[in-house]
């Protein structure tokens, strides 16, 4: 229990430091990067239809986007802790979080493993 507590405490990284040495107390600062892999998770199946037809399709959008946002919430803090970086520019990280959503089969298996122990 405590590696999957372990593993959704997003906290446990480094975090960004003040001036001072200080980390800031930001809430929801998780936010955009969430949403940015969630929207990696969302196209990734438009654009394997895409190369498969070359035309593309976006029936199932609705339902696509819940499936991402809960595959996300079990990917994200895998996702989250390899990306951040306070000395990289947010568009940076988030471009690398966009392309590991678009991963997210092998990303949902390792966080998997890693709830198992």
């Amino acid at each position: 229990m405590s590696k999957l507590l372990e593993y959704f405490d997003l906290g446990s990284t480094a975090q960004p430091k003040t001036g001072r040495g200080q980390s800031p107390k930001k809430i929801f600062h998780w936010v955009p990067q969430y949403l940015t892999l969630v929207l990696g998770i969302v196209v990734q199946p438009f654009f394997a239809i895409y190369q498969q037809t070359g035309q593309w399709n976006f029936s199932g959008i609705t339902g696509r986007v819940l499936f991402a946002a809960i595959v996300g919430i079990v990917v994200f803090p895998a996702v989250y802790k390899r990306a951040f970086d306070p000395d990289k520019p947010l568009f940076v990280q988030l471009c690398a979080i966009f392309a590991l959503g678009m991963g997210w089969e092998s990303l949902l298996r390792t966080a998997l493993k890693a709830a198992q122990g």
